[in-house]
């Protein structure tokens, strides 16, 4: 077998089903052991970085190790961000170079680059494979560490000449339980589960504040059993979203700055102990340290799989490394008996705080004014959307709104939004990610014209691979997101945010996808239907309002244009 066929068996041995990429001169004979087999489909993509972000929305949404390629020099370093994004996301992803040969080290060669450097800060592993006889053993190390602990990214670099390459090799076998993730869960000590455990019986108003550690462990029945038993408010950071239905009588919605609701907050600040289940407690999150505050007089536990961030931001009174499943279901078991009826009252608190949130967005949310609100878009979605749809949103005007007005009413992952680095073009190669993570569930892109710049060229990918995926695109002509932070803190002195209004749904149509542009928002309810039960991809280009004519959900915003109001 050459070192390809050897790759692509090990592949197979671990399950992989989808490889997203793009061919290049040094990965030949790769893509020759590819178009030999069946197990394997490749997506080829038009842009290495679009393949990262299509394998991260696949691993984050099917409970694998999302897989992406591509060749020597460029290749790599364009395939780089989304590589950031997925590993400091803890999201397990293979990035597969392939590079010069080994004869050809050291002798400035055409794309000659220091791989196994490049990709060192953004994954668990980087390695060059320099022996074809060692593929088997590395790709299991590469599995093992994608799908252990805090899982992250691995990157493995094949010169050319190991690819091509023939070999005896006996050891072609995968460990069946790196397959998935995660993979060797690990339970907390026991003495601090016990003090975790009196610290919540003992609270008068604990919250628990869930993050994307719960999707990654499935501990959503845990956290719902916890909350219940405890009768414990639950709120999420954004990558959180889902851990618990967000029409349950405990939900409280997203904390922190982006999409967070005011009277989250509230419950947050009023509290006496702090639960941090699978979430970085960072200044996102808390809302630049003000929920809670650095000086909180709480008690504060904190669920990690990852020691170093136990602790890393706020003191904690107890905390528990490990799964994030296994330590709540300790906890749950642990508490068995407790009496919370003292804390039922909470519910009701919830609810009317949940209803006179809503009654105050009614206006906007049935707004018929023009340009559309992004108000009026979030009601339609939730209106016309199955319940278990998926949205793949990008980090600018859509992030807000779906924290904070799309409330999920099943638990899951549901919601796809890149929060680490908040790169722009995500949302349209990930949704493609997505529909082969989730091929019998609807998918939606949120992306905006900015967004929509960096990552047109997957139009054509997404019509190619006939994956039936409706994209919402907010065009307000700019990039809305810095022209809002020139606005509140530069005296409108706006520069380099501006761009010209197209017509993205002509340029839609011209990769074969239906087209619709829509400038009434009475406009975009048929819009949306039409796209759902259309038999080719649908992009709906709304002419929206940008964030100074209408400040989303970010509540340093809202403070600040209240300040400016109040100033004349």
């Amino acid at each position: 077998m050459t070192g390809a066929e050897i790759l692509v068996a090990m592949l197979q041995a671990h399950g992989v089903d989808t490889i997203f990429g793009l061919p290049g001169d040094t990965g030949v004979a790769f893509y020759d052991a590819l178009r030999d087999q069946s197990q394997i489909r490749h997506v080829m993509t038009r842009d290495e970085r679009s393949a990262a972000f299509m394998a991260d929305a696949y691993a984050r949404l099917s409970d694998k190790p999302g897989v992406c390629e591509g060749p020597s020099g460029g290749g790599a370093t364009y395939i780089l961000p989304g590589v950031a994004e997925a590993h400091h996301s803890s999201v397990p992803l293979l990035v597969i170079t392939s590079d010069n040969a080994l004869s050809m080290e050291h002798q400035g060669a055409l794309t000659a680059l220091d791989q196994e450097a490049l990709f060192r800060p953004v994954t668990k592993w980087s390695a060059a494979v320099k022996r074809a006889g060692l593929i088997p053993h590395m790709l299991r190390r590469a599995f093992r560490l994608m799908t252990t602990g805090r899982c992250g990214a691995v990157h493995l670099s094949f010169p050319k000449d190991i690819l091509d390459k023939p070999v005896e090799v006996a050891d072609i076998y995968a460990d069946p339980a790196c397959a998935h993730y995660p993979s060797y869960r690990t339970r907390p000590d026991s003495a601090m589960v016990a003090r975790a455990a009196e610290k919540l019986a003992s609270a008068a108003r604990p919250v628990m504040i869930c993050g994307g550690g719960i999707h990654a462990a499935h501990a959503y029945a845990e956290v719902q059993a916890l909350a219940e038993l405890l009768n414990m408010p639950v709120a999420t950071s954004i990558n959180g979203k889902g851990s618990i239905a967000e029409t349950h009588p405990l939900a409280i919605g997203v904390a922190g700055a982006n999409g967070g609701r005011a009277f989250t907050h509230d419950f947050i600040r009023e509290s006496d102990l702090i639960l941090f289940a699978g979430t970085r407690v960072n200044y996102v999150t808390s809302n630049d340290w003000t929920v809670p505050p650095r000086d909180y007089r709480g008690a504060i536990i904190q669920i990690d799989v990852d020691g170093g961030e136990i602790g890393n931001n706020l003191p904690v009174t107890a905390g528990l490394q490990g799964d994030a499943q296994m330590a709540l279901r300790d906890l749950i078991d642990a508490l068995r008996g407790c009496d919370s009826t003292s804390r039922a009252a909470v519910r009701e608190r919830i609810a009317r705080a949940t209803a006179a949130y809503w009654s105050g967005e009614a206006a906007k949310q049935a707004s018929d004014a023009r340009p559309v609100r992004p108000h009026r878009i979030m009601r339609e979605l939730l209106r016309n959307l199955p319940a278990d749809a998926v949205i793949v949103a990008d980090p600018g005007t859509a992030t807000p709104f779906v924290a904070a007005q799309y409330p999920l009413a099943q638990a899951g992952r549901r919601t796809v939004i890149p929060r680490a680095h908040g790169g722009l073009g995500y949302a349209l190669p990930a949704s493609l990610g997505a529909s082969y993570a989730r091929p019998d569930q609807t998918i939606v892109c949120l992306t905006g014209d900015g967004s929509f710049g960096f990552s047109v060229g997957e139009l054509e990918t997404i019509a190619r691979m006939n994956r039936k995926i409706v994209v919402i695109q907010f065009n307000n002509g700019a990039f809305g997101w810095i022209k809002e932070l020139q606005h509140l803190h530069h005296g409108d002195r706006f520069f380099g945010v501006d761009f010209l209004r197209q017509d993205c749904a002509a340029i839609a149509r011209g990769f074969g996808w239906l087209g619709i542009r829509v400038e009434d928002p009475r406009d975009f309810e048929p819009a949306l239907q039409e796209g759902l039960s259309a038999s080719t991809p649908a992009f709906i280009d709304v002419v929206s309002a940008d964030q100074i004519l209408e400040t989303p959900p970010v509540i340093g915003w809202q403070v600040a244009e209240q300040r400016r109001a109040q100033a004349g």
